[in-house]
């Protein structure tokens, strides 16, 4: 597939600092943007007020910020420096002494000299990333070390759905309004922005998770009107799983419960294919939800083939009109409570195991069915596995056809 694809899009790595080692990075990097293509902005950890309240104004004056990136054009990291003003005094007896940090925000693909804004990133890319990573840092400070120094902070999982190749019989606006309509899970709250964009958006975050999906064309037209891959992202949505720091240490914690391994082999794991794969099913599921979509006159004849019980029957068709009329499954999940919300939790699973979405097709679109979005990537991935598969048993059939031939021109 060209542009259907599934992996990570930026990775966040951190190394701890001292006081001393951050404030000799930060005269290393100041030095450095002097004669080369960097730019150092000294930022605000929070933004105060005369009217914030004690606390936030400590913290405010206790740490500072340094975005570093490159100019004008990007190499595919953008640095980020947190230095502490807390006094040694603040550190606990048998703590180390590093309150700093250096963050390192990585697009693989622009970092390997790919100018590609589609297509995922895999763990295949990390050698590179590695060997370049390591030569850009050499060239600006010491401190920074090298990529194995570092431990996770924040991997960005996705998975490009182009509608096209998978013959989604619908437009990426149309898709978008259908995902609009899923779910949003228990302490996720929709980030909701008054401009157009939110239109073309689904942004749910919580604590420890951001999940977005989104029409890229859209969100390329905005931000990367340049970009030559503009009109290949017409048909293009993305769904994103941003795992924060919390989620990050619990996910590499798990990891490391099972075999002992370096911070680096951490991130190869992490961002292995299984890996990838498990997190953005599992994140897709509690969203949008694992069947179909139909129109709701579909759906109903949908459940009335499985031969339920009337009781059973009644109770999936019911909640499908629900859905239905509220536009959405949160917004039917927001009105219940007790045992109702428990009741109306098992249908949306009995709904999955027959490959229905409670979220039904308006009857204006005229189109009777649509494939979830990750059915028709997984059937496309084994699609093209069998082709070559089958190409693989061709050629060898026809290499030992040949090969009998000259066996026999030899024997005569």
């Amino acid at each position: 597939m060209e542009n259907t694809s599934q992996g990570f899009h930026t990775i966040t790595i951190v190394k701890k600092l001292t006081k001393k080692e951050a404030s000799k990075l930060i005269a290393d990097f100041q030095s450095y943007s002097a004669t080369n293509d960097i730019k150092f902005v000294p930022i605000h950890e929070l933004k105060s007020t005369d009217n914030s309240d004690e606390f936030i104004k400590w913290l405010h004056s206790s740490f500072s910020k340094y975005y570093i990136g490159y100019y004008p054009e990007s190499k595919g990291i953008l640095w980020l420096l947190r230095y502490s003003n807390i006094s040694p005094g603040f550190i606990k007896p048998g703590e180390v002494d590093k309150p700093c940090s250096i963050k390192a925000t990585i697009n693989p693909k622009i970092l390997t000299g790919e100018n590609d804004y589609l297509a995922a990133a895999t763990v295949d890319y990390l050698e590179d990333v590695e060997a370049l990573f390591n030569n850009e840092a050499k060239k600006i400070s010491p401190i920074l070390g090298e990529y194995r120094h570092y431990s996770m902070n924040r991997p960005d999982y996705c998975v490009n759905f182009d509608l096209r190749e998978l013959k989604i019989p619908c437009t990426a606006e149309r898709m978008i309004k259908l995902i609009k309509r899923g779910n949003i899970p228990t302490h996720y709250f929709e980030w909701v922005d008054d401009n157009d964009s939110a239109k073309s958006s689904f942004y749910l975050e919580s604590k420890s998770v951001t999940i977005n999906c989104y029409w890229k064309h859209k969100q390329l037209k905005e931000d990367f009107e340049d970009c030559p891959d503009l009109e290949t992202s017409q048909n293009l949505i993305r769904f994103e799983v941003q795992c924060k720091y919390l989620k990050t240490y619990l996910l590499s914690r798990d990891i490391k419960r099972k075999q002992e391994l370096s911070e680096s082999d951490v991130i190869r794991e992490m961002l292995s294919e299984d890996f990838c794969k498990e997190i953005i099913r599992k994140y897709f599921n509690k969203v949008i939800r694992r069947g179909d979509y139909f129109t709701l006159n579909e759906a109903i004849k949908q459940v009335q083939l499985q031969h339920f019980s009337k009781k059973k029957e009644a109770r999936l068709i019911m909640e499908l009109r629900r859905t239905n009329q509220f536009r959405g499954i949160y917004k039917v999940r927001a009105t219940l409570q007790g045992e109702e919300l428990e009741t109306f939790r098992r249908t949306l699973r009995d709904l999955d195991y027959i490959n229905i979405n409670p979220v039904t097709i308006p009857r204006e679109w005229n189109i009777q069915r649509i494939p979830n979005l990750l059915n028709a990537y997984d059937r496309r991935v084994e699609d093209e596995l069998y082709k070559k598969q089958q190409e693989e048993i061709d050629l060898q059939i026809l290499k030992d056809y040949y090969d009998e031939r000259k066996k026999r021109k030899k024997k005569y």
